[in-house]
């Protein structure tokens, strides 16, 4: 694809989508970023993935008004060598049968070439920094209006709905926490109802997941710190997520002590007996990630070394 078109289509700096994890995890500050509002950069096994979805999301008002469907568009674009928006879409026209059913073709190219004008259209919006959420909320209200040039309402919440109200819960979410007015009690009433506000039940659910394992990595970091015994750690565990809950994270324990026992056999052997090692303590899947965590105990060990002066 020519510079012109693949600019705007791959890296438009519009918004807060590469914030996701900060915001999920309700960190008290977060860096300044500029970030795409395109779905993210998919590939071909999840570009099938977003196609079988699509065909199956009859529950939907609209089954072909899905995130799923500009997950489809990001990979029918991707590598285009398209010079100009005409040889584009001749390419998508080609492409867009292996993804869609025959009755969807003529509408879905139709949204397509909007969607390539819409996201065009994003490169005017100024880069958005996490540290201004009056600015964000004025890049959120311009991109709508700009969604609302070339979508009808329906298509606007059946493609964008969803991140939509993620992003305003966002902005308000940084207000909130930088609310000096406010007390921490305060905060999280708000915080609360905001999030009834804006997400969907989906999202609700995945934000509530992502939370409970920060919870769990928290508590098992302090637990390693004072080094908590199994029995300690299990009664700590069982009264914060249940009798269940503290199995499975006992056996957690139980995998990641047998995972560093054998690490620490294999980190101490000499070049000669290491290939033995790896094939008498891992498996093929556990191998591949032998030098990845010889790196970090690495960095680890570098961390808790004495600084000397």
């Amino acid at each position: 694809m020519s510079p012109k078109l693949l600019r705007p289509l791959a890296a438009v700096a519009v918004v807060v989508a590469a914030g996701v994890a900060w915001w999920q995890l309700g960190a008290p500050e977060a860096p300044v970023v500029a970030a795409s509002s395109a779905p993210p950069a998919t590939n071909p096994a999840a570009a099938e993935a977003s196609a079988i979805a699509l065909r199956n999301n009859s529950h939907a008002p609209d089954p072909l008004l899905t995130p799923d469907l500009l997950r489809i568009f990001e990979q029918m674009l991707n590598d285009s060598q398209a010079r100009d928006k005409e040889g584009l879409m001749a390419e998508m026209r080609a492409k867009i049968d292996r993804h869609l059913p025959p009755e969807w073709r003529v509408r879905g190219l139709g949204l397509l070439e909007r969607y390539i004008d819409y996201r065009n259209a994003l490169e005017a919006l100024p880069a958005a920094s996490i540290g201004d959420p009056a600015g964000l909320r004025r890049i959120l209200d311009a991109r709508a209006g700009i969604r609302a040039r070339y979508f009808a309402p329906e298509e606007v919440e059946g493609l964008f709905g969803a991140e939509e109200k993620f992003d305003r819960f966002s902005v308000e979410k940084l207000e909130i926490e930088r609310n000096k007015d406010l007390t921490p009690e305060q905060k999280r009433e708000a915080l609360a109802q905001t999030e009834k506000n804006w997400l969907t039940p989906e999202q609700l659910a995945d934000r509530a997941a992502t939370t409970a394992q920060l919870g769990v990595a928290e508590q098992t970091a302090a637990l390693d710190a004072r080094g908590a015994s199994p029995q300690e750690r299990f009664a700590e565990r069982s009264q914060q997520y249940g009798y269940e809950a503290a199995q499975r994270l006992a056996t957690l324990d139980q995998q990641e002590q047998d995972w560093q026992s054998r690490l620490s056999r294999y980190a101490a052997a000499d070049e000669a007996t290491r290939a033995q090692l790896q094939a008498q303590l891992f498996t093929p899947q556990e191998a591949l990630r032998l030098q990845a965590a010889l790196e970090v105990r690495a960095a680890n060990d570098r961390k808790k070394a004495p600084s000397t002066p």
